[in-house]
């Protein structure tokens, strides 16, 4: 399939998809509206428009524009006149907070309505009807904006007290709304009521009938009394019918439409309740026709969330599980080292015996004269480790005197000293390994924890998009994907995909086609590989942009650079750049600086902290090779939604960040990355926004700082001042040769 024809297809999918989505917010609009009457307190569909956002707003404006011109004219103009201020609203702000939005759509909502409602009062009760009206408006709008918001961030959740709230005013009043349209066949109110009930029972469960019958039952009964009494008639079939879920959709519908008339029969059916059993059998044909098994299923949601928290807490457990075998191996070894471990006396003894314990004279110097021969023995050895050379003639008088085995005392006090330093170098290198290795444990543990408490933390799942996206990249290459599709806490749409293969396209087209498939300004993907397993992952455009440019020079004639770089957007829109500079020059340098350059990118792309993801660099450059290995670590972390920088550098020369015409120095430095002992690197904060510059070297850059705040204040490129500092640092070096990376990040909108 050619690119073109991907594309073609591609958008017709996505008009088909636009179109069903939005089709029933139009429908809900014209339903409102056609049932507001200026002398009842309907919310009209003005208000919904009003908690709509987007195309969902536009939509239901346009059906609420139909419903207004049914009413004719000159009422049509008043209405027209009120969802105009609704569109119009559109253009406010919105701020990245939901209370104060809903707020706003509420105060927008209430004036549209009062003041179209206020036009037509004569009398002061259709003054206080206007009012109660606005009223009624502004919380419908309110109530509507919050709900959509948090099914769309988190999914809708029956036990939050707050989800079941919102919904129950929803469906007060909109059912207190649509029950205006009663006509001599069926009441709609009352149809859309039993409908509602069965659907959502099939979706979530009976327990989806407490927050949307009763609320719509009592909606219903505010409007008028009579249809809210069969409203709850069709409300309390729809809930018995669920007993008969498992025997399918059709059979559910006829035993809806059994205990509806046995409902109406039992009430009594007068004049006007013969028009429930038409609204009975138009409900039940209804949820036989419509397909909603295929909107969503309560119980996937459900085993999603329990198999996502079954995870995070088996993630949890097992670093725990770690934790504990890090801290029983020191207790062992702390308590075997206390009571095994040899001291100088102990040597003095170990000589004493393998010397005197078959002497002759053993009784005598060591029963008569112990304190002499005890003594002497530990002199030995202290002279023996101070590095003297042991002889008969290092024997005190006294004891050589007495003693009958000197050579054989030297000799002893010798191979017990040996010993006890071969014991003690091999303690030290045991010791030195068991730190390396709970170290590495405590990295582990710190690994699983971060990926335990990162486990079903995304929100707001949506399977047609992520089918999208699926088709999407299976399109440009990618074999069998799975894409997930969820959004932050701001709301903000984060795509994260995995399959084999390779992908055949550029990321600069890849991204339009997720662009056209989700419907979402993306940033452009970022493609990751490991064990011959592809990861694409891409965010909603952030706030901020950054322009990277990067200029390296090598250490006199050597074609190999010393230091390595990297940077990446990670999918919350954080991007981290990292700056290595290896131990010396060249490819010897490089290596290190490679090696801890890339791990420390595959361990924070796959959502590792910042802290357990050093700490395995640290340890991993111990324990490569023989000779002495250490790297510097210079990462910048920009958070491109807030503007939030933070610098840490383990071993690193000093960062710049111009922030208007101040010139900022982040130079707070711990040991490299290698070098031993636990690696701790704190964090230094900055705020930076639009036309900030921040400026990234390696100790072979000097560089002059007014020179430099005068440079960063040129309007130039960012790959452009990184050459050019670059080259101006290799002029002022002096004769001190030595790699040099400049790495200049440009923020922009």
């Amino acid at each position: 399939m050619t690119e073109k024809a991907i594309k073609r297809e591609t958008v017709w999918g996505r008009v088909w998809e636009f179109i069903r989505e939005n089709a029933v917010w139009a429908g809900a609009g014209f339903a409102l509206e056609l049932a507001a009457d200026t002398s009842s307190a309907a919310v009209g569909g003005a208000a919904l428009a009003a908690g709509l956002s987007g195309t969902r707003r536009l939509y239901a404006a346009g059906g609420a524009v139909f419903g207004a011109l049914l009413h004719g004219f000159p009422e049509a103009v008043h209405r027209l006149a009120a969802l105009l201020v609704i569109i119009a609203a559109q253009l406010i702000p919105t701020i990245n907070n939901m209370t104060v939005d809903g707020i706003i759509r509420c105060f927008t909502a209430a004036l549209a309505v009062f003041f179209t409602r206020i036009t037509a009062a004569a009398e002061p009760t259709q003054f206080l009807t206007a009012l109660i009206t606005a009223t009624a408006a502004g919380v419908f709008a309110m109530c509507v904006y919050m709900l959509v918001e948090t099914e769309r961030l988190r999914g809708f959740d029956l036990s939050q007290p707050r989800d079941c709230t919102l919904a129950a005013a929803v469906s007060a009043l909109c059912f207190m709304s649509i029950a205006a349209l009663d006509y001599p066949v069926l009441n709609f109110g009352r149809l859309a009521a039993g409908l509602a009930v069965l659907a959502f029972t099939a979706r979530r469960g009976l327990s989806a009938a407490a927050v949307i019958g009763i609320p719509a039952v009592f909606g219903m009964c505010a409007a008028a009394p009579e249809i809210g009494a069969g409203g709850a008639v069709a409300v309390m079939a729809a809930v018995l019918s669920g007993c008969l879920t498992k025997y399918g959709k059709l059979t559910r519908a006829i035993g809806y439409l059994f205990f509806g008339c046995a409902g109406v029969l039992l009430r009594g059916a007068g004049g006007g309740e013969w028009s429930l059993f038409t609204e009975l059998a138009v409900g039940g044909m209804m949820f036989v026709l419509l397909p909603v098994e295929k909107i969503g299923a309560g119980e996937s949601d459900f085993a999603d969330k329990t198999v996502a928290m079954m995870l995070r807490e088996r993630l949890c457990f097992a670093a725990d599980a770690i934790s504990g075998v890090s801290s029983g191996l020191n207790a062992a070894a702390d308590t075997l080292e206390r009571r095994y471990s040899a001291t100088l006396e102990q040597v003095g003894e170990d000589a004493a015996e393998r010397a005197c314990r078959n002497c002759p004279n053993n009784m005598i110097c060591w029963g008569e004269k112990y304190e002499l021969f005890r003594a002497e023995f530990n002199r030995l050895v202290k002279l023996r480790r101070s590095g003297a050379e042991l002889t008969e003639q290092s024997l005190s008088p006294l004891v050589a005197e007495e003693c009958i085995g000197r050579t054989a005392v030297i000799n002893s006090v010798k191979t017990a000293y040996d010993r006890y330093v071969s014991a003690c170098a091999d303690e030290r290198r045991i010791r030195e390994l068991r730190r390396i290795y709970t170290e590495q444990l405590a990295s582990v543990h710190d690994i699983l924890e971060d990926m335990g408490y990162s486990a079903g933390r995304g929100t707001g799942k949506n399977r047609t998009a992520e089918k999208r996206a699926e088709k999407a990249l299976a399109d440009c290459g990618l074999k069998a994907p799975t894409a997930f599709v969820t959004s932050d806490r701001r709301g903000r749409l984060l795509l994260e995909a995995y399959g084999s293969g390779e992908l055949r396209t550029e990321k600069e087209y890849l991204g339009e086609l997720l662009i056209n498939a989700l419907g979402r300004e993306l940033e452009l993907p970022e493609v990751s590989g490991s064990g011959g397993r592809l990861r694409v992952t891409t965010v909603e455009r952030t706030q901020f942009s950054a322009d990277i440019g990067v200029c390296q020079l090598c250490k006199g004639k050597n074609r190999v650079c010393g230091d390595c770089c990297d940077s990446f957007t990670d999918p919350s829109g954080i991007l981290y750049i990292i700056l290595s500079d290896g131990m010396g020059s060249g490819s010897r340098a490089r290596i290190d600086s490679a090696l801890a350059c890339s791990m420390l990118s595959k361990l924070l792309k796959s959502g590792i902290s910042m802290g357990a993801a050093l700490e395995t660099v640290n340890t991993s450059l111990m324990v490569k090779s023989a000779d002495e290995s250490f790297a510097t670590l210079d990462i910048c972390k920009i958070d491109l939604n807030t503007g939030e920088c933070m610098v840490f550098k383990a071993g690193a020369s000093t960062t710049y960040i111009k922030c208007a015409d101040k010139l900022v120095r982040a130079s707070l430095s711990s040991p490299p990355a290698g070098t031993g002992g636990r690696l701790t690197v704190p964090a230094q904060r900055f705020t930076v926004g639009s036309g900030d510059v921040i400026v990234m070297t390696t100790d072979g850059a000097a560089l002059d700082e007014k020179w430099l705040s005068h440079e960063l204040s040129a309007k130039c490129g960012a790959q452009e001042l990184s050459e050019k500092i670059a080259r101006t640092a290799r002029s002022a070096e002096n004769g001190r040769e030595d790699d040099i990376s400049v790495i200049t990040v440009a923020v922009g909108r």
